[in-house]
């Protein structure tokens, strides 16, 4: 509970000492207390004074608003969409891609799959679908540092394959004959012989290609399956990486399962634990405001000596500060009791604005 509540607390906290106003002030006990504050009770009367009707309303408004508002639902159902969408569009493509291979792969000297095999190539395209989602699990389980390095790979990968792709497109809409890849850069010369052959004239004998050529030839076939392999695994990458979007979405509308520890379910449980924890706030307020003080002072203790504790004080500071903080939670609770509110020591905003106007 203390590890929790100060990876909160300390992700809401700045490092140079100043607070978001948007987090809980049962937050800013705990920071109060790991920094060693010490808790007089006019501060214990301001940071009661923090829990209003108003303040509470606004925070379960809020809160109600990023749990199931309709912005949210509008943004996690169409993360679901458009997740599941581009991770089945991705599942097609890369199985297209793949069963063309197998069908080639297996076709005899007539471009037929033989009947037997015939059914082995769906079988075998389907790899698809385990190559994908071994994806998926690769970058849910990586953490976000590790999905933004896997993003980035990828997205290298693809900058490289699209300016082959343009290479590839430029080069094959240049006119005949003047191609710089592939066999066209010779067939002005082809057309040449040609001509001769039909005028009963023998073309003169055709020069050996040169050793570079020969070279690149033995690896022809790898650098076909490598660039195969490279568009498969950008593809199915992609798809991947849309599927997680689509499970982060889920989560975000159904809290995640029990025994989901990832960060974005642990996340939603706790803005839905707050969400409801504001709730019987409001709710204890507006039934007996005294038994509502009674039991944020009990409950700012409490976390103030988790924040203490986890400060890591020395016994005698840790004593200090802790039996201040129950003195002036025992002075609060009384000048309530007896009638003298503290929170009549506390100016709203709008009366302090009046007086330093008339001043």
């Amino acid at each position: 509970t203390h590890h929790v509540r100060g990876q909160n607390a300390m992700a809401r906290f700045g490092s140079a000492g100043t607070y978001d106003r948007n987090y809980s002030p049962t937050d800013r006990a705990y920071n109060w207390g790991r920094k060693g504050v010490e808790v007089e009770a006019p501060l214990l009367r301001n940071w009661l004074g923090w829990h209003t009707e108003n303040s509470l309303q606004l925070r379960v408004d809020n809160l109600k608003r990023r749990v199931h508002g309709k912005g949210a639902v509008l943004h996690h159902g169409t993360a679901i969409l458009l997740g599941v969408g581009v991770f089945l569009a991705a599942l097609i493509v890369d199985y297209n891609i793949i069963h063309e291979f197998w069908t080639r792969a297996l076709s005899n000297e007539f471009g037929e799959v033989p009947a037997s095999l015939a059914n082995t190539v769906a079988a075998k395209s389907m790899q698809v679908l385990f190559g994908t989602l071994a994806i998926h699990y690769l970058i849910t389980h990586i953490g976000q540092g590790g999905r933004i390095a896997y993003s980035l790979l990828i997205f290298a990968i693809t900058a490289v394959m699209i300016i082959g792709i343009g290479l590839l497109w430029a080069n094959n809409s240049l006119p005949p004959g003047s191609q710089v890849f592939g066999f066209d850069v010779n067939s002005s010369a082809q057309s040449v012989d040609e001509l001769m052959k039909s005028l009963g004239v023998k073309p003169p004998r055709a020069a050996p290609q040169p050793a570079e050529i020969k070279a690149l030839k033995k690896y022809e076939l790898i650098i076909w399956l490598f660039s195969l392999g490279v568009i498969f695994l950008v593809v199915a990458s992609i798809g991947a990486m849309a599927l997680h979007s689509a499970m982060r979405g889920f989560t975000g509308m159904t809290g995640g399962a029990l025994y989901d520890n990832h960060k974005d379910a642990r996340h939603g449980n706790q803005v839905r634990d707050d969400l409801k924890h504001a709730e019987l706030d409001l709710q204890l307020y507006k039934k007996d405001e005294f038994a509502f003080a009674r039991s944020k002072l009990s409950e700012f203790v409490s976390v103030y000596t988790e924040g203490v504790v986890a400060g890591g004080y020395r016994n005698g500071t840790r004593k200090r500060l802790l039996d201040k903080a129950n003195n002036a939670a025992q002075i609060v609770l009384s000048e309530i009791s007896s009638g003298s509110s503290s929170s009549d020591n506390v100016e709203d905003l709008d009366s302090y604005r009046q007086k330093a106007a008339q001043a």
